[in-house]
């Protein structure tokens, strides 16, 4: 089933697309010396007397990797099959130990990179049954053959490039555009692809230049389609976790074309993308964790990449929890201890982003409402930025014909008082769902991927008729709500969602001056009744009191005021025990139901008023 792309979005591919493909007669005849991706020997030179205290200590941390990387064991790629963790693991130990040579000059670090490269080079394949491990191995070849071009014998060069492109390069072009593949996609597939191969071409530019012209000509055409997805404010419909593999790939691909091209051919410059850092900023809530809808991955990385936004824009407050997050690496090194962050393999292209200057001038204040439309309408409120017991709700529209797409739209996430109360449990293990033998890429109505718990209508704190699944092809759109004493708050059309069963739903959230939340969810039925239901899972243990429910959880409460115009029953589920094979355990997980029969012909309201336990409420 095709995806519903907003008219917008199609007129600006369009338009780019014309924009890019007018100026995108790539030369690589004249290309500068290597090294050329990313930075120049001249770049290289600075960075070894760029001293402030950001990079003096990311330079002790890459210092610190790159010595434990020269004892790591030899990776283990497997014969057939994926080759995804591998190809990241090398070109996370390329990206290390190659920065740390052009810092040091100690050979023992290119020693090691060649090693890696060698055994990378000698491959039979990068395992292009599965693309990402492609472009995740380009990138790590591509990188480590310029940044360590000059000290690499005439035999490994050659090794190096005939392995890009037997391995890369000429696989690519067996992928068509069209049919939902990578190369002219909307999804993180096509930033990660084209921006590893580009790096790829690059590198070998002078020794295949039709080939390398092919190559990224295609990435200039393509990737238009994948950054139309950030327009107009910079949400990212897959969710923070490929939101973090797709935009810095794109940011990759940028800064590569910029290095060796003098040039980004506008790939910055969609409607939202340099917007998205807020996004990324405005997805994580008071307890640290994030709004984990779509397919989330929990992870615990550092995002490096934030140095890039923050340079590119200009705002200081960007860098800001990387910087935190570096602080932490680093201490980790000098003590030699486990790090509470994991280390991301990117984190030394840091050096290379971080603008000095930026230091200690964020002067910017976030906003407490942020609503983003487009691809993924989403709206985020909270009581304060610096308080981690602040109230924090997230809530999301859209559609579920998306890559990476749940069937949640309305589903929101809820925290106070340091407790998030309202959970997404983010995406189900792949390996388990193509072990149940599910049609895992399916976004159509009927397709098995929505029978799993976590993915489909079950896991989510959404309204359900008649125990429907939401219509694939529905799309919500989200709008502000006008403030009224100090309140922040949104309305989701989602009618189209459940078009089959109600003539109309909306769900309207507000975050109040006493820290209070307030749901309202409004539907009128046409001819038939309908046995409505309204979801909300939780880890907190759930009581049912006179007024509604009573949370508690980490010595905190919350309580749950029920109203509805029609009478309702509540239901509390226990859902931390697997349904079907391809489902996960959810240790701990409660789903609180609330049921009504709605008569034909009929508008219901049913409104849920959320107290925190610490929150001073009035009587609004």
């Amino acid at each position: 089933m095709r995806r519903i792309i907003p008219i917008v979005r199609v007129v600006w591919v369009f338009w780019l697309g014309a924009y890019v493909s007018a100026q995108a007669q790539v030369d690589v005849r004249t290309l500068p010396a290597h090294p050329r991706l990313l930075a120049n020997a001249a770049r290289f030179a600075e960075l070894k007397t760029q001293n402030d205290t950001v990079s003096q200590r990311l330079k002790i941390y890459i210092q610190h990797e790159a010595e434990r990387l020269l004892t790591a064991p030899e990776i283990v790629y497997p014969t057939t099959g994926f080759k995804f963790s591998q190809m990241r693991t090398v070109q996370g130990r390329i990206i290390t130990l190659a920065m740390n040579y052009r810092l040091t000059g100690d050979k023992r670090y290119l020693n090691r990179a060649r090693q890696e490269l060698v055994q990378l080079a000698t491959l039979p394949d990068w395992a292009p049954n599965h693309f990402l491990d492609v472009g995740e191995g380009a990138l790590a070849a591509g990188i480590g053959l310029d940044w360590l071009y000059d000290d690499l014998t005439p035999d490994e060069r050659n090794q190096l490039t005939q392995a890009i492109v037997k391995n890369a390069l000429l696989p690519s072009l067996n992928v068509a555009e069209g049919n939902g593949s990578w190369v002219d996609g909307d999804f993180n597939w096509t930033q990660v692809c084209h921006g590893g191969l580009t790096v790829g071409a690059l590198a070998i530019a002078e020794r295949e230049p039709e080939l390398a012209t092919k190559i990224i000509n295609r990435a200039i055409k393509n990737v238009p389609h994948a950054g139309a997805v950030y327009a107009p404010d910079g949400a990212y419909p897959e969710g923070p976790s490929y939101w973090s593999y797709g935009t810095t790939f794109h940011v990759l691909l940028i800064e590569a074309l910029r290095s060796a091209l003098g040039k980004s051919f506008g790939l910055e410059q969609f409607p939202g993308f340099l917007k998205t850092a807020d996004y990324n900023l405005q997805m994580v809530g008071p307890s640290g964790l994030d709004v984990n809808y779509s397919d989330y991955h929990l992870e615990t990385q550092n995002e490096p990449i934030m140095l890039w936004f923050a340079r590119e824009t200009q705002r200081p407050d960007l860098a800001g929890q990387e910087l935190a997050d570096v602080n932490t690496l680093y201490r980790a090194a000098v003590s030699n201890t486990k790090s509470s962050v994991t280390a991301n393999r990117h984190t030394p292209l840091e050096l290379l982003w971080w603008k000095p200057e930026l230091a200690g001038k964020s002067t910017i204040t976030r906003p407490r409402h942020w609503t983003s439309q487009g691809v993924l309408p989403m709206a985020v409120m909270r009581s304060a930025w610096q308080d981690p017991a602040a109230t924090f709700v997230a809530i999301k529209g859209g559609t579920p014909n998306h890559s990476h797409a749940h069937m949640d739209v309305g589903s929101f996430v809820l925290e106070a008082d340091g407790v998030r109360w309202a959970i997404d449990l983010g995406t189900e293990s792949y390996d388990r769902m193509r072990a149940a033998k599910l049609d895992l890429w399916n976004y159509s109505q009927n397709s098995t991927r929505w029978t799993t718990f976590r993915v489909g209508p079950e896991g989510h704190n959404i309204l359900r008729f008649d125990q429907q699944p939401q219509q694939v092809d529905g799309n919500a759109g989200i709008s502000v709500l006008p403030g009224t004493d100090g309140s922040l708050g949104n309305r989701i059309d989602l009618t189209s969602l459940y078009r089959q069963q109600v003539a109309s739903v909306t769900r309207s959230i507000r975050l109040l001056p006493d820290r209070s939340v307030r749901l309202d969810d409004v539907w009128t039925t046409a001819d038939r009744p309908v046995a409505a239901s309204w979801q909300w899972l939780t880890r907190a243990t759930v009581s049912k009191t006179p007024r509604g429910l009573l949370l508690r959880q980490d010595n905190q409460s919350l309580e749950l005021l029920l109203s509805a115009s029609e009478p309702y029953t509540v239901v509390i589920d226990d859902v931390s025990q697997p349904r079907n094979r391809q489902d996960s355990a959810n240790p701990g997980v409660s789903r609180i139901v609330v049921q009504l029969q709605t008569p034909a012909q009929t508008t219901t309201t049913l409104q849920v008023r959320m107290i925190p336990g610490r929150a001073t409420v009035g009587q609004k």
